[in-house]
């Protein structure tokens, strides 16, 4: 399959006569995965691949929404738990993304890809009986969608990557050698049309078949 192109809008420089640098081309993922989050969950797009940014990732929130509501997010496919940072608590809106303290889940897969799960609840994989190393199946529990780290609102950023072969990611969760978004992958979801989710759009989480 040949990568699809991402490109992003550059107004202001086109009215001042520059034309925009072309974003990177970024493929899509060699999995088709479920949408994260528990089934029957009404899930809407605040941001898709192309107008994420940087560019590649979802940023993908329960419905209803509402602070006394606590969606359950779930592994995309079966994989194997490869870090966990969940010990933070604090919503940090507006920060650089190097200056926030965010908590997130990987996970590896069969297949050479991982998946990313930011912004949960704090201690809310522990208590779903994760640790490094743990083995899950598709729809498994992984933690609880919250607002911690760089996060306007209440909500589930996830990621699609092939990592870097012997150092991943950072002590902060990032993929390393990614400067160029080389390791990202657009994400591939079952029950999808194309595929792909749009932002504003909205879907229901099930199950692959």
């Amino acid at each position: 399959m040949k990568p699809i192109p991402i490109f992003a809008a550059a107004a202001s420089l086109i009215l001042l006569g520059a034309a925009p640098e072309p974003a990177p081309a970024i493929p899509p993922s060699e999995g088709v995965y479920r949408l994260p989050y528990a089934d029957a969950t009404r899930v809407s797009v605040f941001d898709d691949a192309a107008t994420h940014r940087p560019l590649g990732a979802v940023d993908l929130v329960g419905e209803p929404r509402g602070a006394d509501r606590r969606h359950r997010i779930v592994a995309a496919a079966d994989g194997v738990v490869m870090a966990i940072e969940e010990s933070f608590s604090e919503q940090q809106s507006g920060r650089a993304a190097a200056d926030c303290r965010n908590n997130y889940l990987w996970l590896s897969h069969a297949n050479g890809e991982w998946t990313l799960y930011s912004h949960m609840a704090a201690g809310s994989s522990s208590k779903a009986g994760l640790k490094v190393g743990s083995r899950v199946r598709a729809g498994q529990h992984l933690g609880d969608e919250a607002a911690v780290g760089c996060a306007m609102l209440s909500h589930l950023h996830f990621e699609i990557a092939v990592p870097h072969a012997t150092t991943p990611i950072d002590k902060g969760g990032f993929l390393t050698d990614n400067a160029l978004r080389q390791r990202i992958r657009v994400p591939r979801f079952c029950g999808v049309a194309d595929k792909t989710v749009r932002k504003d759009a909205f879907y229901t989480a099930a199950p692959c078949r």
